[in-house]
């Protein structure tokens, strides 16, 4: 079984990034008549304020209600489905693990936004399951891995996961006694400094490894 981190590992981050940064702050300058740079540096103060270690930090409902938004957050999210980008190297990867492995998604993003996201691969996974929605939790924890491998009945070594994050999608899985890839989209961002051949470039490079 393979599990995939969504946001920066099967689909860009412009969707996720068009949502907070452009349309949540322009709907917060059309309302109190705000050049949208203001608006802009009000919303970005107001989202490190409460971090993303507080469940809120993902939640667009408490986002519109704290600002007063009086859209839809769901309307808001149809409207930028264009910027929805999987990778290619996801698609040949996931098409072609499809069948040979039983595949999952485990992303922290919410579930309005994993509806939308990976609703072009949604066919090829079991499960896609939203850590902050169903669980309630923030970040990829050890408890996060463990309840995800309780929920699909598996242990811990039978699993595989794949992310973006060189410590919540790579490090910490491991930690645990998941076998864990990090793609390394960025030329050094999370490669760490351990050289394993488990960081890999491309979601592709893991039909040669798993063969």
């Amino acid at each position: 079984m393979i599990s995939f981190d969504a946001d920066g590992t099967l689909i860009d981050l412009g969707f996720a990034d068009t949502f907070w940064e452009v349309e949540v702050p322009t709907l917060y300058a059309s309302k109190k008549g705000l050049k949208f740079e203001d608006a802009f540096r009000f919303v970005k103060s107001s989202y490190d304020e409460v971090g993303d270690e507080d469940l809120r930090w993902y939640q667009p409902k408490y986002w519109f209600e704290r600002f007063g938004l009086e859209e839809d957050p769901h309307d808001v999210l149809k409207r930028v489905t264009h910027k929805v980008k999987i990778f290619p190297d996801a698609w040949e990867a996931v098409k072609n693990l499809h069948g040979k492995y039983e595949l999952v998604v485990v992303s922290n993003a919410p579930r309005e936004f994993l509806d939308i996201g990976v609703n072009d691969l949604k066919d090829y996974f079991s499960k896609i399951y939203s850590c902050t929605s169903d669980f309630g939790m923030v970040r990829k924890k050890p408890e996060v891995y463990i309840k995800i491998c309780e929920e699909l009945g598996v242990e811990p070594e039978d699993l595989i996961h794949v992310g973006d994050h060189y410590k919540f999608d790579y490090q910490v899985p491991r930690s645990i006694g998941i076998d864990a890839y990090c793609v390394n989209r960025e030329n050094g961002k999370y490669s760490g400094t351990d050289g394993s051949d488990k960081i890999i470039k491309e979601l592709t490079e893991l039909l040669d490894k798993l063969s």
